[in-house]
């Protein structure tokens, strides 16, 4: 039996946790790339216990941020997606996929910009699903397995939101005799 620090040591994953240090060094899968779409550019995630915000740009490619705009703390998740990044609904703030303001209408001091940042992580897109590292740079680079890179297979890949920490789904996937009582009904 794990005492209450172990079990915190072992489960907790926001940043500076020791679990969450360790797991923000690997890739880790965020979304399906069918989540976002021309009707829903952009969805809420959580992501190791991160309030972020997912969007595709109009150019196609993936973006990963903090939820909250830094100008009033308003949801991109409302944002609009623009070629090169995220508006924000508010005051139309845009933010390129690497978290720096690019754009500041009705600013008068255009400058300001470039002191603007908010926090953002590398995105990738591979077998129909969106992965983000959360570590330290430099990224290493995303395994490329077969069931990933395979074209001539058909995927149909969907995410659930499980209200249980990370080593509750590792540890079940391991007790395959839970299966008979639990889900055999």
């Amino acid at each position: 039996m794990l005492t209450i620090q172990q079990n915190e040591r072992l489960t907790k994953v926001g940043p500076g946790t020791p679990m969450g240090e360790l797991m923000r060094r690997y890739w880790q899968p965020v979304a399906a790339s069918i989540d976002l779409s021309p009707r829903t550019p952009t969805k809420a995630l959580k992501v190791l216990g991160e309030e972020l915000v997912l969007f595709r740009m109009r150019s196609g490619a993936v973006g990963l941020t903090q939820r909250a705009c830094a100008h009033r703390g308003t949801s991109l998740v409302q944002g609009v997606p623009e070629p090169n990044g995220i508006r924000c609904c508010y005051h139309g703030w845009v933010y390129g996929a690497d978290g720096q303001c690019i754009e500041m209408p009705n600013e008068p001091n255009q400058q300001f910009k470039h002191k603007i940042k908010i926090l953002a992580y590398p995105v990738e897109e591979l077998g129909g699903l969106i992965f983000a590292y959360m570590g330290p740079q430099p990224a290493p680079l995303l395994p490329r397995w077969d069931l990933l890179v395979w074209d001539n297979i058909s995927r149909t890949v969907t995410f659930s939101e499980i209200p249980c920490n990370w080593l509750q789904c590792q540890e079940n996937s391991l007790d395959p005799v839970h299966f008979e009582w639990l889900h055999g009904y």
